[in-house]
């Protein structure tokens, strides 16, 4: 519990066990009105760019101690603001949609109708609780509830598999590729939560490029696998109708003389997925309320996100219908944008100003002292002060 790093192993585990949650909502069925049955090769379109911002991000990121610190480096005090603002107000969108999407999760997982008011601030209440923890502890609890994730989905995708139609799948040919890579960008929208992930990378050590490539393009993989089990078994035209097209292909899982059906188990142990992006998200909001109020502390900024976010989760999704078209159409759009489009500002930007080829802890400290004169304050007396407080 004393320390104060976690892995790139762990931080992976966070990111994936999170984008599970949205993958099994919105995944095959954002992307198969673009590509149709081929909609299963989006995931691999999608990974070397996938795969570049990972890189584009980490390599901002160790210039500054983090990647809210590189934002407001890079693009200046004024558009940087603006910028992190803008990640703090569609990570608090975010947090909402989240919140209520879990709730009504919960509410189907279960035999009795339940109450939103009751699970959706249960939900913020126990995100909260793990969000004024230590990061470290949750990134651990992140490689558990990854483990259960992928042990539940291994198995609704193996009961699956047998029951798969190749002609759902095949025959592709050359007229197929622009629509995969057309479909590879709503599945980009889906995998633009993980920017939120990367304001923790401060808090990561440092790791080798291999390890992101093998996660990465592991996670990418699976994803494909995901979608070609659910086309292969409902078909294009059905899945695209379903709402959640992994959650409905679990109602048909079942062994002879074991269970027959598992829907309400794994609606259940999605939670795991929901509870670790939430919490995911409200880490990465604490990162980026300190680099714009740096007195800010962990708990208050966490309390300051959760609160709103309770609020909005029941006020601004008046119904259910709402807050899943919001999730599958309004929130790709959003993280695209800032998990796609400002992140490559950030980057350009880094290399412009030449921040890329410095010291990483040299031009952290310039940029450190120089906020501090711009501010009035002596930073030899601050120094003393650190000295002294160490």
């Amino acid at each position: 519990m004393e320390e104060k790093q976690i892995s790139q192993t762990q931080l992976c585990a966070l990111l994936w066990a999170g984008l599970m949650a949205p993958a099994a909502e919105l995944l095959p069925a954002v992307t198969l009105p673009a590509a149709g049955r081929g909609a299963w090769l989006s995931a691999l379109a999608a990974a070397p760019v996938f795969l570049l911002y990972g890189w584009m991000l980490a390599k901002v990121s160790r210039c500054s101690g983090g990647l809210a610190g590189a934002v407001r480096q890079a693009l200046g005090p004024v558009l940087g603001r603006l910028a992190l603002a803008a990640f703090l107000l569609w990570g608090e969108l975010l947090l909402a949609l989240r919140l209520r999407l879990c709730a009504q999760r919960l509410i189907a997982s279960g035999e009795r109708d339940g109450s939103l008011w009751f699970f959706l601030p249960a939900a913020a209440l126990l995100t909260l609780w793990m969000a004024r923890g230590k990061l470290a502890a949750f990134a651990r609890a992140g490689q558990v509830f990854l483990a259960v994730l992928l042990t539940a989905a291994g198995a609704v995708l193996a009961l699956s598999l047998f029951q798969s139609r190749p002609e759902h799948l095949l025959p592709l040919w050359r007229g197929d590729v622009v629509p995969v890579l057309r479909a590879a960008v709503p599945l980009l929208g889906v995998l633009g939560y993980g920017v939120f992930a990367a304001f923790l990378l401060g808090d990561t050590e440092p790791a080798q490029r291999r390890d992101w490539l093998l996660w990465g393009g592991g996670g990418c993989l699976l994803l494909a696998l995901e979608q070609a089990v659910v086309i292969g078994n409902l078909g294009p035209e059905l899945a695209q109708r379903l709402s959640s097209p992994f959650f409905a292909l679990a109602k048909s899982v079942g062994v002879e003389g074991a269970f027959q059906r598992v829907e309400s188990i794994i609606a259940a142990l999605w939670t795991f997925a929901d509870f670790t992006l939430l919490g995911t998200l409200a880490f990465a909001l604490w990162k980026i309320g300190a680099a714009l109020v740096p007195k800010a502390g962990q708990k208050p900024a966490v309390t300051a996100a959760l609160a709103p976010g309770a609020v909005l989760g029941i006020a601004a999704f008046p119904e259910g219908v709402q807050a899943a078209a919001f999730g599958r159409e309004a929130a790709l759009w959003g993280n695209l944008i800032l998990g796609l489009a400002v992140p490559a500002a950030v980057f350009l930007a880094a290399w412009g100003r030449g921040m890329l080829r410095q010291d990483p802890y040299l031009v952290y400290k310039t940029a450190e002292k120089a906020e501090d004169i711009a501010a009035g304050e002596n930073p030899e007396k601050k120094t003393e002060k650190s000295e002294k407080s160490d």
